[in-house]
């Protein structure tokens, strides 16, 4: 019974936590490496098609010269000097399409690499 009461007595002191004024030691590592591979394969085709129809005209008329008093036999008259009239018109009628495709395509592949290490230690008096 003596030996079995030491002994339960001795395992207590090994198991116990650390008591106060007793020092401790941390000194933790960790590595991670990971690595990632991807493959994505890219098919893409757009279809567009555009058309416009348009027209434009413009019509002007230009007007210059002057307007001058005339003294003809005692009569005052309005006389019209270098005065020119001019009309001009212009017009634009058409018609656009354009049809569009366009294809991309190819692998895209990629490898990440990553390697992390951490180191944690620390000591003290409990």
């Amino acid at each position: 019974m003596k030996k079995v009461l030491g002994l339960a007595i001795l395992a207590s002191l090994f198991a116990s936590p650390a008591k106060a004024g007793e020092t401790f030691v941390l000194n933790q590592w960790t590595i991670q490496q990971s690595r990632t591979k991807t493959n994505l394969n890219i098919d893409n085709v757009t279809n567009s098609t555009r058309t416009q129809d348009y027209n434009s005209s413009s019509n002007n008329i230009f007007i210059d010269g002057k307007v001058e008093t005339e003294y003809n036999n005692g009569k005052v008259g309005k006389v019209f000097k270098d005065f020119t009239v001019q009309n001009a018109g212009a017009e634009l009628n058409g018609s656009f399409h354009e049809e569009t495709t366009t294809r991309v395509w190819g692998t895209i592949n990629t490898i990440t690499n990553s390697y992390t290490s951490t180191h944690e230690s620390s000591a003290g008096i409990r």
